[in-house]
Order: C-alpha cells, then sequence, then structure tokens
C-alpha cells in the first residue's frame, strides 16, 4: 500500500501508521481523508494484525484541519459536507476495529487530530506535546465525533471546560483528568506504544477484541443489559481453542501458545 500523507509498517502483529505531512504539521486534509478511510478498511481485513499504532511525523501528532480546506468548504457547504462525513466515519472505522489501537501522541493534536486520538482506545502523550479543541474560537464545535466523545472520557464539566474555552492542555493536564494513559519523553513515545502493544499481544485475541466490544457496547446498554452481554461472550470465548490452551498453559505452568481459534 503506498499512499502520500501517510506511512504504513506492519511486522505482523504490530502496525504503525504514521500521518506524514510533516510541512503542515501533518494537518488532515482531502487527499489524508480518503486515504485514511482505504487504509482503515484494508486493517479491518488483516486477520493476523494484533494491535494499530497511531502516530505523527515530525513534531506533530495532527496539528487539526488543513484550514485552506476548511475555508474552501465553506464556500461548497454539501461537499464539504459530504468530505467530513468521511472524516466522522474513519472515528467510527477506528472503534470498530476489533483489534486495540494506541495513539501515541507525540506532538500537538488539535481540533480533528484530537477527534482521531479520542477515537482510539488507548492514548499515550509524549510530555512536551498539547492537546485541544480550537473550534469555539473559531465560530464552530467539534463535529467529528470529538464532543460526543470527549465527555465520555473525561466527564462532562471537564469537556465544557475544554471545548468552552477552547485552551490546550499539556500532557500533566491531560494526565489528571483522564484524558492520556500515560506521559512518556518524546523520544520514546513509540517505544512505549510497542511496550504497551506487546503486552496485549501477549493475550489471547479473541478475548481481547471481545473485552474491546463489550467494554464499548456496555457503555451505551443499561447495567443488566450489558452484565449478560458480557456473560453470553464470556460463555461463548469459553468453546474457544484458545481457552482451553489458557487453562492448560496456566495449570502446566508454562506460556501459552495462541491460535487466534
Amino acid at each position: 500500500m503506498s499512499y502520500q500523507t501517510i506511512q504504513y509498517d506492519n511486522d505482523g502483529q504490530i502496525a504503525v501508521l504514521t500521518f506524514h505531512r510533516p510541512e503542515t504539521r501533518n494537518a488532515i486534509n482531502e487527499v489524508m481523508i480518503h486515504e485514511l478511510d482505504d487504509i482503515l478498511k484494508n486493517i479491518a481485513a488483516d486477520k493476523k494484525l494484533r494491535v494499530l499504532i497511531l502516530t505523527g511525523a515530525g513534531k506533530s501528532f495532527v496539528a487539526g484541519g488543513d484550514i485552506s480546506m476548511i475555508d474552501k468548504g465553506l464556500d461548497h457547504p454539501y461537499e464539504f459536507f459530504l468530505l467530513h462525513d468521511i472524516l466522522t466515519t474513519i472515528g467510527k472505522r477506528l472503534e470498530r476495529l476489533t483489534i486495540p489501537v494506541i495513539a501515541a501522541i507525540n506532538g500537538a493534536a488539535f481540533g480533528g487530530g484530537l477527534e482521531l486520538a479520542l477515537a482510539c482506545d488507548f492514548r499515550i502523550m509524549a510530555d512536551t506535546a498539547q492537546l485541544g479543541l480550537p473550534e469555539a474560537g473559531l465560530g464552530v464545535i467539534p463535529g467529528a465525533g470529538g464532543t460526543a466523545r470527549l465527555a465520555r472520557i473525561i466527564g462532562r464539566e471537564q469537556a465544557f471546560l475544554m471545548e468552552m474555552t477552547a485552551d490546550p492542555v499539556n500532557a500533566q493536564e491531560a494526565f489528571r483528568i483522564g484524558l492520556v494513559s500515560e506521559i512518556t519523553p518524546q523520544e520514546k513515545i513509540l517505544e512505549a506504544a510497542h511496550q504497551l502493544a506487546r503486552r496485549i499481544c501477549a493475550r489471547a485475541p479473541a478475548a481481547v477484541s471481545t473485552i474491546k466490544r463489550a467494554i464499548i457496547m456496555a457503555e451505551n446498554m443499561p447495567l443488566e443489559g450489558a452484565i449478560d452481554y458480557c456473560q453470553q461472550a464470556a460463555m461463548l470465548l469459553g468453546t474457544t481453542e484458545d481457552a482451553r490452551e489458557g487453562m492448560r498453559a496456566f495449570l502446566e505452568k508454562r506460556s501459552p501458545v495462541w491460535k487466534g481459534k
């Protein structure tokens, strides 16, 4: 797969998708939107892949939407809506991947960049990076999933504060409010992401993907229904070869060999 605005590296189990427009701080343009949509379809079809890592080239993760694209889009609202709808779908694709997605936020993640990170399952942040949703200062709101997801992650009041003031937050504040799970030196951000990815890869593939789906589903269900859903998923997993292998490995005091079956 060859793209203009992204790089993709896959070692078999762990893949790294790098936003690659460093001359614009990896700002999202029309080409990037279409390329992201295409590559995520291919990633979803890769049955060997266990973890996806997102990061940015240079000193930024994604600095937001390309302002020239947005300004042009305001003169052609319907065409811009169709393009923006693809960007919104990209966030949904990230959430719906059966594998965990780690955002390795190496630098600034603003606007659409933070919205992409919010659609990931984990966020690791460089100690020099900043996050923010500056849309209120431009007369709009985060419309590609950010407004809907942020409050679910950090709570309503903190989401109000970030979005209504449009002020950026540094790594320490992002960690304090639960927006990121780990802070690391900028030069070690990918190393930290790979360490987490390897820990996940050591567990049963079906169990990991089922946990992702169960937690996301449970967020949108009444508690009793969520418990029932998780029970049914657990019973189904118990019939897999990997479940039998996990139990045998525990009893035999050895590492399990997962088959993904």
